[in-house]
């Protein structure tokens, strides 16, 4: 079955959603910048077309949408769309929570507590929660591709019906990576963004090229939940900081690419090709408090070797932050998300190729972590 994430929003909907981006209300404001603090786990867009109508805040991750209310809501023709518009949404699956300015200013823990009732984060490792499944897909020219560190590519299949195979399948989010290099990487990436939010409910998260806030705002006004930064952020880190003012730390996932020189891990740039001067750690310490909302961790000494991941890494960085981390790099077998899981707690683990030519099957997959006593969720929940 298809599921049109934007409920068959047009073009001009999409226009009027960007212009009240940059216009919201003192209380929109105030309640954005608390969500983000709140909620940090847990994606919340602004400004949000669903079919004709605009949403002030939407969680596609948990259906929920929220209407902050000023005093033209009390006009006789605005509460006659304010009654149709929840009709619609309600009648969408989407549930819909409402407050006035005056709560928003006056009673903003009252406001929060009511939101966090509706939301119950499977994203989150510690504390017991969901650990993710997340298949990774490079896309190049349109087409899903494989190989180590961006050579020797074969082709994997088309990236929608992949995305759409393994939402079914029970993946808990996916991750594209664009490595498409053309001066259309933009609208090619958007292009891929709307194609996939049309199929999947699932969270995806989009990354490559992106180099400032035009690209991330438009990846996100096309159905991404997440946008994902390597390059740029080192290059820049500064770019973190505006990515996260602008749309909130749950939008902004940092990817990270390390490999060991010496005694020491190095974050490097170009698929592991370019050391930088960053040592892994620092950087990602630095990430976080500059408003990364996660951390995607590729070990590039274990990326393609289908040895495992790189437990002892992944554990000194998931024990020193305080965001979601990751891991990425050498999957070859389910003992080795059975492994990491128990060895470092991560909140996720990502693989490619192993999915993509089918060496491991999501239901298997999920079904011996929970054999092993590791909390995961079903394709139902």
């Amino acid at each position: 079955m298809r599921k049109k994430l934007f409920l068959g929003a047009n073009a001009e909907i999409f226009e009027n959603a960007k212009a009240l981006r940059y216009n919201m209300t003192a209380a929109e404001n105030e309640l954005w910048a608390s969500l983000g603090l709140k909620f940090p786990n847990t994606k919340f867009r602004r400004q949000h077309p669903l079919g004709q109508y605009i949403a002030d805040f939407y969680c596609h991750q948990h259906k929920l949408v929220i209407e902050v209310d000023g005093s033209i809501h009390s006009l006789p023709k605005v509460i006659q769309n304010d009654f149709e518009k929840q009709q619609f949404l309600e009648g969408q699956g989407l549930k819909v929570l409402r407050f006035t300015n005056n709560q928003v200013f006056n009673n903003l823990e009252q406001v929060l507590e009511s939101i966090n009732k509706n939301i119950s984060s499977p994203f989150r490792g510690r504390g017991g929660l969901a650990k993710r499944i997340i298949p990774c897909l490079d896309v190049k020219d349109g087409r899903t591709v494989k190989g180590v560190n961006f050579v020797d590519l074969r082709d994997a299949g088309d990236p929608v019906e992949l995305a759409w195979n393994y939402s079914r399948q029970g993946a808990d989010e996916l991750v594209f990576l664009d490595i498409t290099a053309t001066h259309e990487r933009r609208k090619t990436m958007v292009e891929l963004v709307k194609s996939v939010a049309r199929q999947i409910n699932i969270p995806f998260t989009i990354g490559g090229g992106i180099n400032e806030i035009a690209d991330a705002d438009a990846l996100l006004n096309a159905g991404a939940d997440k946008i994902s930064i390597n390059s740029a952020a080192v290059r820049n880190p500064a770019f973190i900081d505006e990515l996260a003012k602008a749309f909130g730390v749950q939008f902004v996932v940092v990817a990270v690419d390390t490999k060991s020189i010496g005694d020491k891990n190095i974050v490097h740039l170009n698929g592991g090709r370019i050391p930088t001067e960053k040592e892994t750690l620092d950087w990602i310490l630095e990430a976080e408090s500059r408003g990364a909302g996660e951390i995607l961790l590729t070990s590039m000494n274990h990326d393609g070797t289908k040895n495992g991941f790189d437990n002892g890494l992944l554990k000194l960085v998931n024990d020193a932050v305080h965001i979601p981390v990751i891991a990425s790099g050498g999957a070859g077998s389910v003992q080795h998300f059975v492994d990491v899981f128990e060895k470092t707690n991560v909140d996720a683990a990502l693989a490619a190729s192993v999915f993509h030519y089918g060496e491991i099957l999501i239901p298997n997959l999920k079904e011996i972590l929970r054999q092993n006593n590791i909390e995961v969720r079903t394709i139902a929940e």
